[in-house]
This record gives C-alpha cells, sequence and structure tokens, in this order.
C-alpha cells in the first residue's frame, strides 16, 4: 500500500514538472501599510520585506473582502467570498471539508505545511499534510512561551512566538522531501494587539516621536452617526494594552500586582521588559502628575506609545522574514520560489483616531501583497489594478498548472503582473462585513454591518440596517472626510455604483 502511495506521490510530482514553482507564503495580522518601508508613506523601514517588493512586484491596489481574522483566511483558502465560505465573522465554524487551494496543491504533489496562525473556527484537518498552529486565547496564542497544536497534540515552545514560526517554518523547510515541490504558510501573530515585541526590539525609538496621521483628530462631520460612536478610539487604550503595568519593584513589593502576560515569560525575558518598559511607565506618571498629560496631549501620547510597539514588533516579524530569504538564497531555493507577502488586513494606526480594522475604509480594506516570482515578474514591478484576498489562490493553482474550479470567485494574477494594464481585468470590488450590528442591537465595537462597492475612483458603502449610505471620491479625497452622498453632481455615479452593489453580490452568490 505505502509503494502504490510513493509511486502516486512521485509519479504526480513528475507530472508537475522540474520549472513547478515553490511557494513561500508570509502572512502576518493587521499589518498597516503605512508600516512597511516599500509603500509610499511608510513610517519606518523593514528592508526584508521591502527586498521582496524591490525583487518583485508591489501591490498597490489590494484589498481583503471582509476586513476581520477569521474571515479573511477563509476566503484565502477558498478563493471565495465570506457567505459562500460560510465563514462571515470571527464566530463562525470552519468547514474543513469544503475546497481548499492547499489540499489541491497537495492532491498534485506538491508538500504542504502550515505553521504558526490559523484562527479558525475548528482545527485544521487535512487541508494541510503538516500543520502546527498557535494554540490558546481563541486561537490567537501568545506572543512568549507559546502552546502550539498539531496532529500529535499541544506542546509549550520556549521563546517568542515570532521567531519560534521561523524556526519551525526553517526546520520543515530543511527535513522535507527535496525532490518535490513545496508550499509552506509561515502564519504569525504579530503585529496583533497585545503588542509584545521580541526582547532585541523593546528598548527601540525612545528618542524617535513617528509622524501622527493627518486624520488623527477626524471630528466625522459629514458621516453618519454611528461612526463617532464606534469603540475603537485610539485615546481609549490604557494599561496592558500598551505595555503599561506595576514596575518591577512594585511587583517584588506585591507579587499580586504581575499582570497575567508577565507571568507568562520567564524571569530573563520579564527582566527585558521591565529594563525597556519600567522607565517610560515610570516617565507616564510624572508626566500625568505634573498636569502634562490631558486633553489632546494625553491623546497624542497614547498615540506614541501604540505605534512604537506596533513598529517594534514589525520590526520582529521583518527580522525573521529576512532569516527566510536567507535560508532560500543559501539552499539554492531562490530562482523556483515564489514568495508572497500579505497580512489578513490592513489597520488603522491612528487614522481618524483609530487602532482597529472593520471598516471598509481604505486602511483596513487595503491588505498589504508583495510578490517575488523570479523569472515571472520583474523586479521593481508596480501592479495597481484592483486585486482581492480571494485571487491568491487561483493564482497558486495556475502556477502549479492546477485547473481551477469556476466555483472560485478570485481571478488568477498571472494577466497582470508584468505591471501592465489589462483592459479584461475587473474593474471594481465588492466588500462585506457581517460582524456589525443593527440599530435595536449594536455589533462588536460598537459597529453596524455594512457593504460597498469600490472602483478606481469612487466608493459606495451601504450601511444598510441603518437605511444609510456613504459616497467617497478617492480621486479628490484619498482620506474619505468627505461623504458626498447627497451632492447632486454626484447622483449618475451613485446611481452607477448601487446598481454594481446588486449585480456583484448576484456574481457572487451574495
Amino acid at each position: 500500500m505505502l509503494k502504490s502511495v510513493y509511486f502516486l506521490l512521485g509519479l504526480s510530482s513528475s507530472l508537475l514538472g522540474a520549472k513547478t514553482p515553490n511557494i513561500l507564503f508570509l502572512f502576518s495580522d493587521d499589518h498597516a501599510l503605512r508600516t512597511i518601508g516599500a509603500y509610499p508613506g511608510s513610517i519606518n523601514r523593514t528592508p526584508n520585506l521591502d527586498a521582496i517588493a524591490k525583487e518583485g512586484a508591489i501591490f498597490s491596489h489590494s484589498f481583503n473582502v471582509n476586513s476581520i481574522c477569521c474571515p479573511s483566511r477563509a476566503a484565502i483558502l477558498t478563493g471565495k467570498h465570506s457567505k459562500a465560505n460560510g465563514v462571515i465573522g470571527n464566530s463562525s465554524n470552519w468547514n474543513g471539508k469544503q475546497w481548499v487551494y492547499p489540499r489541491e496543491l497537495g492532491k498534485a504533489g506538491y508538500q504542504t505545511a502550515l505553521i504558526g496562525k490559523w484562527h479558525l473556527k475548528g482545527n485544521p484537518t487535512d487541508e494541510f499534510q503538516h500543520w502546527d498552529i498557535l494554540s490558546g486565547k481563541g486561537g490567537q496564542g501568545s506572543y512568549f512561551n507559546p502552546v502550539f497544536l498539531s496532529a500529535k497534540g499541544e506542546k509549550r515552545s520556549l521563546g517568542h512566538s515570532t521567531k519560534i514560526i521561523t524556526d519551525k517554518t526553517l526546520k520543515w523547510l530543511k527535513e522535507r522531501d527535496k525532490k518535490m515541490p513545496f508550499l509552506v504558510c509561515a502564519q504569525y501573530k504579530t503585529p496583533h494587539i497585545h503588542r509584545l515585541p521580541p526582547p532585541k526590539f523593546m528598548g527601540q525609538y525612545d528618542r524617535v516621536d513617528f509622524p501622527v496621521p493627518h486624520t488623527f483628530f477626524d471630528d466625522f462631520s459629514t458621516r453618519s452617526s454611528f461612526v463617532s460612536e464606534t469603540w475603537m478610539a485610539l485615546k481609549g487604550m490604557k494599561g496592558h494594552v500598551l505595555n503599561i503595568a506595576p514596575t518591577e519593584s512594585e511587583i517584588e513589593a506585591n507579587p499580586e500586582l504581575r499582570p497575567l502576560f508577565l507571568r507568562e515569560m520567564t524571569a530573563p525575558q520579564r527582566s527585558a521588559w521591565h529594563q525597556a518598559y519600567d522607565p517610560r511607565n515610570l516617565k507616564m506618571k510624572e508626566l500625568e502628575e505634573s498636569g502634562k498629560l490631558n486633553g489632546k496631549n494625553r491623546s497624542l501620547y497614547i498615540y506614541q506609545r501604540f505605534i512604537k510597539d506596533y513598529i517594534r514588533c514589525v520590526d520582529g516579524l521583518d527580522d525573521q522574514v529576512g532569516r527566510l530569504l536567507h535560508y532560500l538564497d543559501k539552499a539554492g531555493l531562490k530562482e523556483n520560489t515564489i514568495v508572497i507577502y500579505s497580512s489578513d488586513q490592513g489597520f488603522f494606526t491612528g487614522e481618524h483616531g483609530w487602532a482597529e480594522k472593520r471598516w471598509m475604509y481604505e486602511e483596513s480594506f487595503k491588505s498589504p501583497l508583495l510578490m517575488r516570482w523570479p523569472g515571472v515578474i520583474k523586479p521593481g514591478t508596480v501592479i495597481d489594478a484592483l486585486v482581492q484576498n480571494i485571487d491568491l489562490a487561483p493564482t497558486l493553482l495556475k502556477a502549479a498548472k492546477i485547473e481551477v474550479p469556476s466555483s472560485v470567485h478570485g481571478e488568477a494574477l498571472q494577466p497582470i503582473l508584468s505591471g501592465k494594464s489589462d483592459p479584461r481585468w475587473r474593474k471594481d470590488i465588492l466588500y462585506q462585513y457581517f460582524d456589525g450590528g443593527t440599530p435595536e442591537r449594536r455589533g462588536p465595537y460598537n459597529m453596524p454591518r455594512h457593504e460597498g462597492v469600490r472602483d478606481r475612483r469612487y466608493k459606495l458603502i451601504s450601511f444598510y440596517e441603518f437605511n444609510e449610505w456613504e459616497f467617497y471620491d478617492l480621486q479628490e479625497d484619498p482620506s474619505e472626510l468627505n461623504n458626498l452622498i447627497q451632492s447632486p453632481s454626484m447622483q449618475d455615479q451613485i446611481k452607477r455604483l448601487k446598481q454594481r452593489l446588486i449585480q456583484l453580490k448576484i456574481a457572487y452568490g451574495n
């Protein structure tokens, strides 16, 4: 029986051909475009992520279909919008029996592995041949000394999750069958809240102030009333989510003060945290006692605390991406490996005063997408076509010369990888967010459900439970500050996009 299995695997591998590319899919959680050096307007440096763009392509108009963790991951696996794959919100159960692209690659002779953050409600089964995922905390896992779950059970690993995920990925790459092509998905927790950077990066940026988004003090004057009532204001952040906690000496005097995240650390890890954060927290107390942290000054202080930890986590991620890219070079795999970097969604890093995602506004609707594919993508390519995360599954199947089912909603990206426009490419995209609530019962973060359509210039958003609409001219108003839904000059465009919204929902079975 085993001989038959090996024969079939070998046959599948030979049918794929020698030039069938390997795939390294790097994935993070909540990564804002402005914190990737390769993107215009970035506020930090990410040399290893930037290298992927420099040696391949950067997608300037990459979007998700539903800006929340579980639905985004399901959309990537299935190539389908949320209603079609069944994961419409973070509480939706995952149907592991449905069609997913990694299983198809496995059937065709690929070795497949998922390592890191799975974050779907239901553990993997046969979607990947090998899986080793973060466990606990609702699928989030811990930054320090996380528990991993595999088919063999749970096991705790010591260290920081970003490095551990990389270590596990490298181990799998080194131990795989070198005669077969591979797909390995290294999926990181970072920079998701509660942001705990690796000790190596904890001490950075104390003498740096990062730029504040020009919309930080947005008054939402033209938007629907519930937009300003959403519970995601950055100024409301406090306590451990900003790494504000009792000092080491205070905890020594009263051990009960030690918060849970510090209890999860080893003694050397705690010492590194206190060395970095105790001076900051003592300084914060001084500012509060002197009356210097009130009103806007407090909001700006909280922004700096937030964004510095965010970027420290991104620094840790970029460092580990560099290790994986170096391995590909050293192992002679670079020229025949597609490298993809993306995230489940973007993130508001102070824009509109927020620190969250979920909205159809650009900062969370957009997802970073970088791709290196030697021999196919020319170095330094910029792709500005409208793409979505559902396009990745058909792209990878086509790269492996596997037929893409007609039920898949996404489109293979190959026709636009040159960076040149293709007249046949889509002209608009659909967004749907289902985790919100109704006027009678508000959803998580006090947010409404909404959906909409975006084309190259205009965006229409429907808050259908409230019978309210928003419309933006992205060319004239890229920050989406001026809702033009009542503008007489825009009524033809609004009517056109309302029709397109209906058409797209019908086309995708939504």
